[in-house]
């Protein structure tokens, strides 16, 4: 049986701590999530996904784009920015 659901921000208020339950409850009743979330808890939701479509927003032409990325090839973009 295939079980999806999809979640617009709806961890963008919560603590770090009711995110990772509720990650952990979807996790265990083995189900397959659509996260969409701001950057600031994607660190949280990490371990928990296989891959990610990351979207931009070019502020100059105002142009959208997005990847669709493994989350190994996310972290190796994301550790490359930072150093």
């Amino acid at each position: 049986t295939f079980h999806f659901v999809v979640i617009d921000e709806a961890f963008s208020r919560s603590s770090d701590e009711s995110t990772r339950f509720g990650l952990e409850l979807f996790q265990t009743l083995d189900l397959q999530l659509m996260i969409v979330t701001p950057l600031q808890k994607i660190h949280i939701i990490e371990p928990y996904v296989a891959s990610v479509g990351f979207c931009h927003n070019d502020g100059e032409t105002f142009k959208s784009a997005i990847q669709n990325l493994t989350i190994e090839e996310y972290r190796r973009r994301k550790d490359a920015a930072l150093s």
